[in-house]
């Protein structure tokens, strides 16, 4: 474990914002073909959003995000519940169908309480009740609780459960969290194996074959139903891996494979960014990425990385 205070800062840093690059970036390929090699990957506007802005999917990672600011998300999260109202209110370009159907039910988002009531009731009316809409945004959950693994995976999942709480949504927020907070205390993807060990006996044998059909297949791009949770993870997870170096370029190599998926780009490159951030840091990211990128609440870059800086556990006291 490197406890050494600006290389965990650098990957807590990284965490958040390989987040939001890879959502900006995926935003101007969203719900088109997979993205042949031929062609660069860069920001492109779209009709809700301008070249570098990021979505939905970092914009409620934010909210995530400045709810730790204020309270402790293993006590509460009715901060949580404002902040997905406050956006919701003021900007709500790019919601998810679920989420949006969601949110239309509560009428009271100064609690949790109705929020994960009406989550709860979606799963049980829903056959499909399982899209990728939570996992895009758990990143902050890991710069949290560094010190303390169990604590990241009971919040992945409470945070989950406000509009996702499917199985298959908690765990993947569950494996996805404890991963990015290993890569930020380890430097290295070993997170994901040891996340699925510490889960119940009988879903380990469920997320182990998942992880090997994303290792059997040849290219990222076959899960090509990603706006369902374990696709969008098998999806993320084959980009990271296919493309892996033992450099700092592996961040670019991977959020770009991301990217040239398809179907839901912004999100699956929002989820493998998070990882690839916090194994290989803000550092890595090229400014080119950086210089452009913005975003619901009238955020930069620069703001991403204070409210990092903000959130990270410093466990190096």
């Amino acid at each position: 474990m490197n406890y050494n205070k600006d290389q965990i800062l650098d990957r807590a840093r990284g965490a958040l914002l390989g987040t939001a690059v890879g959502d900006a970036l995926g935003a101007g390929y969203e719900f088109k073909p997979p993205l042949s090699w031929e062609f660069p990957v860069v920001f492109k506007a779209t009709g809700q959003f301008k070249a570098g802005e990021f979505t939905d999917d970092m914009a409620q990672t934010i909210g995530v995000a400045l709810a730790a600011s204020r309270s402790d998300l293993r006590v509460t999260l009715d901060e949580v519940s404002k902040e997905f109202h406050r956006w919701y209110k003021e900007d709500g370009r790019g919601i998810g169908i679920q989420t949006e159907k969601i949110f239309q039910k509560v009428k009271d988002f100064s609690t949790a309480d109705q929020l994960l009531e009406q989550s709860q009731l979606f799963v049980d009316s829903n056959e499909k009740a399982a899209g990728n809409g939570s996992l895009m945004r758990t990143a902050p959950v890991a710069l949290l609780y560094l010190s303390n693994p169990e604590a990241v995976g009971e919040v992945a999942s409470s945070v989950s459960a406000l509009t996702h709480a499917d199985a298959d949504c908690r765990e993947a927020c569950i494996i996805w969290s404890k991963a990015i907070r290993h890569a930020i205390l380890f430097e290295n993807f070993d997170g994901i194996q040891l996340a699925i060990n510490e889960l119940p006996t009988f879903r380990q044998s469920y997320w182990n074959d998942l992880f090997d059909e994303a290792d059997a297949v040849s290219e990222a791009s076959e899960f090509t139903n990603n706006g369902w949770v374990i696709h969008a993870i098998q999806a993320a997870y084959k980009a990271i891996m296919s493309t892996a170096t033992e450099t700092p370029e592996h961040l670019v190599l991977g959020i770009n494979e991301a990217v040239r998926v398809g179907d839901d780009t912004d999100t699956v490159a929002a989820i493998a960014g998070a990882l690839l951030g916090a194994r290989w840091g803000y550092s890595a990211i090229p400014e080119r990425w950086l210089e452009p990128l913005s975003g619901w609440p009238g955020y930069k870059a620069t703001d991403l990385v204070s409210l990092a800086d903000e959130i990270t556990e410093p466990i190096w006291l």
